[in-house]
């Protein structure tokens, strides 16, 4: 999740694409999408995403956890994050290799447990977003490396409670070899200079996305109700700092299509390929993710409005509650339908919170916190009829995180809990706030 970069000026112009201007090849997956229904070994909700990330999970974000964090040892507030213990590799660096795996199953045993799923079926959520860094398939770590090892089996229980509890699964490639992003925990290792983009780290992360679509496949036991595989969380939104991204997303989708030919997957049953939507770069655009072929499938749409005002083909978002609902109500000021017009759909929203801009509401503003929430559901809800195929909030559950009580913005349990948030997913305070 984005936390140190703007997301200011997120246009939805385009210039000239990288890729070739044709008409993407592979309409098809995006029709079985629509029709709810994939492979038959895995649903995608019919009446729209209604879903959460479990964020911090097996890629830490301090931010979200700090107590804990602590307590295993790292570092936070330590200013840059490229000089303390703020990421999952210099911690691993710091405890020496076994004591980190100790540590850190610890963590993946006790922050997302069966209590929460079931608490999640009890609040309406019908989809999970999880996100993981490439170190999950261990042969993809080079000797100079340091991660945590141990996480693939914590992995295959995890999307096992959600498959027995009718929740599906989005497999979300959060952090990249080399960082895909600088100076930020949520791709695994803070670095000044991201050193992702590159062939060599290409490769890496297209071994572990073939990987992840064997075990999908292989095990429908444990990853039954997996519906995607995500390629790439939040690379620089100007896409002059991701050089050979277009090539990257093919190179991605042929990974994954590749291992499904091999393992003789009928097209039906194949899982899609998703990708942050092409409205995400705002300069000299890298290239349309719809034109790869063999996918994608789905795009992904991250809309915050506290790191700066937010743009769409509609306009900017101003600092006050009835400018934020108009946006969010538009489909996020008319991304959905950009996106769509550029063959990216269909395009839920991958990434949200409750905290406005600026001033917009007070931490505790309850009335004007429930219908910025309501907006921003409904706009990329398919009722709120923009085009959306849903959302997943960020972030399930933060512990210890903020000195003034506020993670009712950020926490999807803690926002039922304190009535920020309907306690059924699918439901809304005001259904007609979009009206």
């Amino acid at each position: 999740m984005l936390v140190s970069s703007l997301l200011a000026a997120v246009a939805l112009s385009r210039t000239a694409l990288a890729a070739p201007t044709v008409a993407p090849a592979r309409l098809g997956g995006l029709s079985r999408l629509r029709n709810s229904t994939l492979a038959g070994r895995a649903v995608f909700p019919g009446n729209g995403i209604h879903g959460v990330n479990v964020g911090a999970w097996f890629v830490f974000e301090p931010y979200m956890a700090v107590d804990e964090w602590h307590n295993m040892g790292g570092d936070w507030l330590c200013g840059d994050c490229t000089q303390c213990v703020n990421d999952e590799f210099a911690l691993t660096q710091k405890l020496g290799q076994d004591k980190a795996n100790r540590v850190f199953a610890q963590h993946w045993d006790s922050f997302i447990t069966q209590d929460d799923v079931d608490l999640m079926v009890q609040y309406g959520i019908n989809s999970v977003r999880i996100p993981i860094g490439f170190w999950i398939i261990e042969d993809q770590v080079r000797d100079d490396e340091w991660y945590p090892r141990g996480g693939l089996d914590h992995l295959r229980r995890g999307c096992k409670r959600f498959k027995d509890a009718g929740i599906s699964v989005l497999l979300d490639l959060h952090a990249a070899p080399g960082a895909q992003t600088a100076s930020n925990p949520f791709a695994g290792r803070c670095l000044a200079q991201p050193q992702f983009w590159q062939q060599d780290n290409f490769d890496r992360m297209n071994n572990a996305a073939a990987k992840l679509t064997e075990y999908i496949h292989a095990e429908p036991d444990n990853f039954g109700s997996v519906w995607g595989l995500q390629a790439l969380n939040e690379p620089p939104t100007d896409g002059n700092e991701t050089p050979m991204y277009y090539q990257f997303m093919q190179q991605f989708v042929t990974a994954v299509r590749g291992k499904e030919s091999s393992m003789n997957v009928p097209e039906d049953q194949q899982i899609s390929t998703v990708y942050m939507d092409v409205s995400w770069q705002w300069q000299n655009n890298a290239g349309n993710p719809a034109y790869t072929s063999g996918g994608g499938n789905a795009y992904d749409s991250h809309v915050y409005y506290s790191f700066g005002a937010p743009c769409g083909s509609n306009g900017c978002v101003e600092e006050n509650l009835g400018s934020h609902v108009s946006f969010a109500c538009q489909g996020a000021g008319g991304r959905i339908a950009s996106d769509a017009a550029q063959y990216n759909t269909p395009s839920f929203m991958g990434e949200w919170w409750l905290m406005p801009l600026g001033s917009t509401c007070g931490a505790f503003d309850q009335a004007c916190i429930r219908a910025f929430g309501d907006a921003q559901k409904r706009g990329y809800a398919p009722e709120g009829a923009q085009g959306g195929a849903g959302w997943y909030f960020w972030s399930w559950k933060m512990t210890n995180s903020d000195d003034d009580g506020s993670n009712h913005l950020r926490s999807y349990k803690d926002a039922v809990q304190q009535g920020y948030l309907p306690d059924q997913a699918g439901a809304y305070f005001n259904d007609n706030v979009c009206s």
